[in-house]
């Protein structure tokens, strides 16, 4: 299939979570279809998801600066886009799902791969990108894996963390693996527009 066989299929974007991975992942993709043009990023509707605010402890590992704590994160990254990607700032729900004709899933939050891999195992016409990090750990699923290896890689845990260990935290220990996965990611989501897609799951520690 061509690339603008795929892309002509895409209406909706969303990218849910705009905290260390999500912010980086909406520059690169705005990067690569506004400035490099290699997929029509204006004529899709992108949608950014976010409850949160930026604190003190974001500067770690997350794409913001000092001038950005107290603000939404959802805000942010719609103000760098020229405003091209629509801020939500709420967290992303499984009734969104049906919305969307791409979802970029950058939440660390087992509850919401749950949700997203169910509905996208009953809707296949959802493509999905889940890409996951933890310190020096990183984890890359779409919806082309298998479901045996999906749900291999799920937990019961409905608890929400973050791209750092709580260790990692407290030692104040940066790693560079949000902006890893996050290019990941968008490269992951070029190989499907040109029908190359990515099929297994890639599991890294850096």
């Amino acid at each position: 299939m061509k690339d603008t066989e795929v892309a002509s299929r895409i209406k909706n974007v969303a990218i849910a979570g705009a905290g260390g991975i999500g912010a980086y992942l909406a520059g690169f993709l705005y990067d690569l279809g506004i400035n490099r043009a290699q997929f029509p990023f204006p004529s899709w509707k992108w949608s950014v998801f976010d409850d949160d605010t930026v604190d003190v402890g974001n500067l770690l590992h997350q794409n913001f600066t000092e001038e950005d704590i107290g603000r939404s994160k959802a805000q942010i990254v719609s103000e760098r886009s020229a405003s091209c990607i629509t801020p939500v700032k709420r967290f992303m729900t499984a009734e969104d799902f049906p919305k969307f004709d791409v979802v970029f899933s950058c939440v660390d939050s087992m509850s919401f791969r749950r949700e997203l891999y169910a509905y996208g195992a009953k809707h296949p016409e959802l493509y999905w990108i889940d890409g996951r990090c933890s310190s020096r750990n990183i984890g890359l699923f779409n919806s082309r894996v298998g479901q045996k290896a999906l749900q291999a890689s799920l937990s019961d845990s409905d608890e929400r963390r973050g791209c750092l260990l709580a260790i990692d935290k407290q030692k104040k220990v940066s790693h560079i693996t949000p902006v890893v996965i996050a290019s990941m990611m968008a490269q992951c989501f070029l190989n499907h527009l040109r029908g190359e897609d990515t099929v297994d799951q890639v599991l890294l520690y850096i």
